[in-house]
């Protein structure tokens, strides 16, 4: 973990003053992804028109560690594009979704996908979800990675803007 890194993860929900860090996330994230031949956000996806709607409709959530905003996401508990998959999913019950998932450069490679996930089943079995859903684009093998080494099954795909996406799921 970065230097003076002590402390569990928490998963909150964003709020309007968190919207410059979240943005700057994004950016980090979609740098990386093209530096490894992953164009999924090339063409500005996620806006920062889309990231202020996150958090004005409660679904925009940040990952803090010591205090510091490490991650940033959208948790869902309906997905319309998940409505219709190519495959089935596991679980039939409530779900959570993340979508717009990023960490900080600062952060990469230290683990903190598999704490997310932790965070992400107490919020879940909160809520009393059965699942949690993800999709990601077939040419991310960084996320496909984190997902199979996190214990979530490929279910298929859905179609996301046009696009078929991988799903994947990790029962409860």
């Amino acid at each position: 973990m970065p230097e003076g890194f002590h402390n569990a993860m928490i998963v909150r929900k964003a709020r309007i003053e968190d919207l410059g860090r979240m943005l700057s996330i994004i950016e980090e994230a979609r740098a990386y992804q093209l530096s490894y031949g992953n164009a999924q956000w090339a063409d500005g996806y996620p806006s920062p028109a889309l990231i202020s709607d996150d958090i004005a409709s409660g679904i925009g959530y940040v990952a803090e560690i010591d205090g510091r905003i490490a991650g940033s996401m959208a948790l869902l508990t309906h997905d319309p594009a998940y409505d219709a998959i190519d495959g089935a999913w596991i679980a039939a019950g409530p779900y959570i979704a993340v979508h717009r998932l990023a960490f900080s450069d600062e952060y990469r490679g230290k683990g903190l996908f598999g704490s997310l996930i932790s965070s992400l089943r107490a919020l879940a079995a909160e809520q009393d979800a059965a699942s949690i859903r993800i999709d990601t684009d077939r040419h991310n093998p960084i996320m496909i990675h984190l997902l199979e080494k996190n214990g979530f099954i490929s279910t298929g795909f859905v179609l996301f803007a046009g696009d078929r996406k991988l799903a994947y799921e990790l029962p409860l």
